[in-house]
Formats: structure tokens, sequence, C-alpha cells
């Protein structure tokens, strides 16, 4: 799955809205076509998506080497 900048002038794919389309978003043949959205209803989804779910951060090495020693003794 990735999301593209669109390279067509096409409506978003969000029923009601009227804009042109800037991204697309692909699912690299699950679905038939690409999805295309404007950068509003794009913002949009992120937002309801990040009260769904929370991005983790990535655990840094050196958090866990130390985390490694402690369990060693």
């Amino acid at each position: 799955m990735e999301i593209t900048k669109c390279k067509h002038i096409v409506k978003c794919d969000f029923s009601g809205c009227n804009n042109l389309a800037q991204f697309s978003f692909s699912t690299k043949g699950l679905i038939k076509r690409d999805l295309c959205f404007c950068e509003d209803c794009l913002k949009s989804m992120f937002e309801c998506f990040s009260k769904m779910q929370i991005p983790k951060g990535i655990e840094s090495p050196f958090k866990l080497n130390k985390r490694l020693k402690k369990n060693e003794k």
C-alpha cells in the first residue's frame, strides 16, 4: 500500500466532496483501482485514523542495550 501524488485530474472519491484529488492510494491489486483524495479529505481521514491507532515510537537501540545489561545481572 502506498500514497502518491495524483498524476491525472480527477475528482475526490469521498461522497459529497467536489474538490480535485491531489493524492492517490494504491493497494497494488487488492482494490481494482486507486482511490483518489483531496488534501482536506486526506487530513480528515488521517485525524480519524489517529484517534483509533496511536503510533508508537521506535525503541532506541541504546535503551535496548541497557535493558539487556539489567537482565544479565
